[in-house]
């Protein structure tokens, strides 16, 4: 990698597309979400279309144990809650790249963000606050989100046509809830309840968003 970096040269015009990947920092958090991928088309030298898809899962499972005739906790009764939330987005903007030096592309950028995912969870032998001998139950939800990102950030060639980066900007997101059912069985009664929408929730502030970025102009 330092042996290209002495040779690095500008990208190849004719060449409009790069495709890269990255991994998100969460500012207030200080946590790495999910690696994005991203796909950018240059109509210009200095502007760009770009379109990317991020996707972030989680799998939580949890014990919930019955009590002995002494009142201790017991592994012979025991419940399982299953939860499991997925969540992608895709985002559409473009980019706007300032003059270019020998090496590093500034740029602006803006994005829309479209997001869409799901919760669900089961039960054995649990009733959503503990052990329950004979209840299961399926509880599924929908989610969908809204968001908005600018900021800018740069390309740096080491390699012809190669590229590492970062971005740092500001993000709005808003995720609401889409409500969904909830499938209960004890014995051999089965119950449906539909879950109403729960409501949404939005935040805004700074992030640096694909904190480390690897691509490829072809």
């Amino acid at each position: 990698m330092f042996c290209f970096a002495a040779n690095a040269q500008r990208p190849v015009d004719a060449n409009p597309f790069s495709l890269e990947g990255g991994l998100s920092l969460n500012a207030g958090t200080s946590t790495f979400s999910a690696p994005e991928l991203r796909l950018r088309y240059f109509a210009a030298d200095n502007i760009a279309g770009r379109i990317g898809i991020m996707y972030n899962s989680t799998n939580e499972v949890m014990n919930a144990y019955g009590f002995d005739a002494d009142l201790n906790e017991t592994a012979d009764s025991l419940g399982v809650q299953t939860i499991k939330n997925s969540m992608m987005w895709i985002s559409v903007g473009g980019s706007y790249h300032f003059s270019q030096l020998e090496k590093l592309s500034p740029y602006g950028f803006l994005d829309v963000m479209i997001g869409s995912g799901s919760s669900n969870e089961t039960w054995a032998d649990f009733d959503g606050s503990g052990y329950a001998d004979g209840i299961s139950a399926e509880v599924s939800t929908k989610t969908s989100g809204l968001g908005v990102r600018f900021g800018g950030g740069f390309d740096y060639y080491f390699a012809e046509n190669v590229f590492i980066g970062a971005e740092v900007g500001f993000m709005f997101m808003s995720e609401t809830d889409k409500g969904g059912e909830v499938v209960v069985t004890s014995g051999t009664t089965t119950t449906t309840t539909t879950l109403l929408s729960q409501g949404s929730m939005g935040s805004f502030g700074n992030s640096a968003t694909a904190a480390v970025r690897l691509g490829w102009r072809f």
